[in-house]
């Protein structure tokens, strides 16, 4: 198998370029910093500048496209998480689309702060239709800070997979999401310094943050033949913090009879 990876240089896109290339694939990594090892290729580019994207010299074909580049919610980078995380993200996929023979996946790393993208679908569906040189009005417009930004990127991405999915089955192809909680990399401080409780209460219902390599293991099966049948679907990896927070909100709303 040939694997275009994006975000390959670090966390959990590295630990999936290692998983992948230990089964034996061809992973040909996109990223601004070049990765340590256990890819083919690099080829670099900043995921924000359309400019990049689109003079990425893709060759070849690609039995699988896994979009895990992404940029925490930092303040500042309104503008930058949703040109990476999303409008990036979109752009570049749609380019890898023509080298992807019939049977290919598509894998995108979406997260847990995604969840609520049906209940924010309107919003959603505004940035879908923004332009990447319309994105710095956009987070002005609806008044974005760093945390909004991101889980917005995220629930774009959930959004557009599912709402590809029978587009891409027309051409023989799929594209699934990973949304994973807390993970143990370089930018947790990122996350637990923006999200603050959140952050802290869901590390504490899952017992621990997760490891890239657990998120590797969920994105390999996803990019690989033997998950055919699985399409359109967000794939939470997350120690159990779904559905803990999905019980809590039932039990909240249950009548006082029926609380257990």
């Amino acid at each position: 198998m040939r694997i275009l990876v994006t975000g390959a240089a670090h966390g959990i896109g590295a630990a999936i370029a290692a998983r992948l290339s230990g089964l034996g694939a061809e992973v040909v990594a996109v990223d601004i910093a070049e990765p340590a090892g256990a890819v083919a290729d690099w080829l670099r580019a900043d995921l924000g500048r359309s400019e990049d994207i689109d003079v990425i010299p893709l060759q070849g074909r690609f039995d699988a496209v896994v979009n895990a580049a992404g940029i925490p919610p930092r303040d500042g980078a309104e503008e930058a998480i949703l040109a990476v995380n999303y409008v990036g993200l979109v752009r570049l996929t749609q380019r890898a689309l023509t080298l992807m023979p019939p049977g290919g996946s598509i894998v995108s790393l979406a997260s847990k702060a995604g969840a609520r993208w049906r209940e924010n679908v309107e919003q959603v569906v505004r940035l879908r239709e923004t332009s990447r040189a319309a994105l710095g009005a956009f987070v002005a417009s609806e008044g974005l800070d760093p945390v909004g930004a991101y889980d917005l990127s995220k629930e774009a991405v959930i959004h557009w997979t599912k709402d590809s999915t029978a587009r891409l089955q027309t051409l023989g192809l799929r594209a699934n999401t990973v949304s994973p909680a807390a993970i143990s990399t370089r930018i947790l401080p990122d996350f637990e310094r923006a999200f603050g409780d959140r952050a802290t209460r869901g590390i504490a219902l899952s017992g621990r943050a997760g490891t890239p390599e657990e998120v590797a293991e969920a994105v390999v099966f996803l990019a690989r033949p033997e998950s055919e049948w699985v399409r359109g679907v967000n794939l939470a990896v997350d120690g159990g913090l779904s559905a803990r927070l999905e019980i809590e909100a039932l039990s909240a709303h249950a009548p006082a009879g029926r609380q257990r």
